[in-house]
């Protein structure tokens, strides 16, 4: 990683945690306990979310989500882990290029004006590590976006049904 990205990764991250803090000190100027109490919540669950990821051991993967919920204007990103142990059983470097390959698809499919929330989801069965891409299904062509997913060798499943949901095994 170049200095440079570390200097801009680390200046979203504080204008996040700032973001955060000054929400919560305009909250409580207001007496809005309820409020503070939530948006801590939410602080704590984000931090427990990259935690989970930490565990992961995958850095390369990591910084190109992070850049990615802070570059794009479409896209935000929450994560999952249900990994309880540290492990070293992902290729970084394959599951990096993996997730830019489904990332160089879907703007292709994206409405304009739209924003897409999505989450993605680490769960460890026997030792393999399951991934779950899930977003909404507010697509230009679901069904050529379904195929154009689905043409990638690694992705097991795409799953139109109540959201977009792409699986792929590590």
């Amino acid at each position: 990683m170049k200095e440079q990205d570390v200097v801009e990764m680390l200046r979203h991250y504080r204008h996040d945690w700032l973001n955060d803090l000054q929400l919560i000190l305009g909250y409580a100027q207001m007496g809005k306990l309820d409020k503070i109490e939530q948006k801590i919540n939410g602080v704590i669950e984000r931090s427990d979310q990259e935690r989970g990821l930490e565990r992961l051991n995958i850095p390369k993967t990591m910084v190109w989500l992070y850049q990615l919920n802070w570059r794009s204007e479409t896209f935000k990103l929450q994560f999952q882990s249900k990994v309880d142990t540290p492990i070293a059983i992902i290729d970084d470097d394959e599951l990096l290029v993996k997730v830019q390959n489904i990332f160089h698809i879907l703007p292709s499919y994206q409405k304009e004006y739209e924003e897409y929330a999505g989450t993605l989801i680490f769960k460890e069965v026997n030792h393999t590590i399951h991934i779950t891409l899930t977003f909404g299904l507010n697509w230009t062509d679901m069904e050529a976006l379904k195929q154009k997913l689905e043409e990638l060798s690694f992705v097991n499943n795409v799953s139109t049904e109540d959201l977009l949901q792409i699986e792929w095994q590590e």
